[in-house]
């Protein structure tokens, strides 16, 4: 099974999340004084895909890894492993159960809504609108796109729960815990076995 650029932004979402130092309204300046304390972040994860009448679609469990600028770690363990993960100007996705990783360019994925939450460039901000209800800072993009909101819940300064709600009306809500702020640099490695079939969807290749 390929893995889709539109899949493999979603999983994004939930870590991308954490590299956001702009500042351009009242609502991101906060988020980015939240952020800004730390540059490393590990938590445990439950996601779970919803429907709009709240029927639970599918549920996974792992852990995730972030170190800013660019290093990222998604390992999720059950109910199927597969792993998510950055190394140098590429973005890897192994599924072990097929015994597949997919590459893609770094850069090829910042062109989506999750550049957002990456960036510091007024241009890219300005495409969206962001505000704080009820002490959830909801991300709305501009214009039409896969990615209808992204809500982000925090207990204190510890953001708590990230969910994406899409166009299709399913929403994808990553639930945080047992977070910690210092990471090794080991935790972002992972060996993918040699035999390996590769999918290079990089423009190079």
């Amino acid at each position: 099974m390929k893995m889709n650029k539109t899949h493999l932004l979603k999983l994004l979402s939930a870590s991308a999340v954490f590299l956001c130092f702009s500042v351009y309204a009242d609502a991101i300046s906060e988020l980015q004084q939240i952020f800004a304390k730390h540059t490393s972040m590990s938590a445990a994860f439950n996601q779970q895909v919803t429907k709009s009448n709240g029927e639970v679609v599918s549920s996974a469990d792992g852990t995730l890894a972030i170190k800013k600028p660019d290093s990222l770690m998604m390992h999720t363990l059950s109910p199927d492993e597969q792993v998510l993960f950055t190394k140098g100007k590429d973005v890897y996705f192994y599924d072990p159960f097929i015994n597949q990783v997919t590459i893609f360019d770094k850069k090829d994925l910042y062109t989506s809504p999750f550049l957002l939450l990456t960036s510091n460039r007024a241009d890219i901000w300005n495409q969206y609108k962001v505000t704080k209800e009820a002490g959830v800072y909801r991300l709305v993009p501009k214009k039409k796109a896969d990615i209808k909101e992204l809500s982000l819940k925090f207990n204190g300064d510890d953001i708590s729960s990230i969910s994406i709600s899409l166009m299709d009306g399913n929403i994808n809500t990553y639930n945080l815990t047992g977070i910690k702020y210092t990471v090794e640099n080991n935790a972002f490695s992972y060996s993918i076995p040699e035999d390996a079939q590769i999918d290079d969807e990089r423009k190079s290749n």
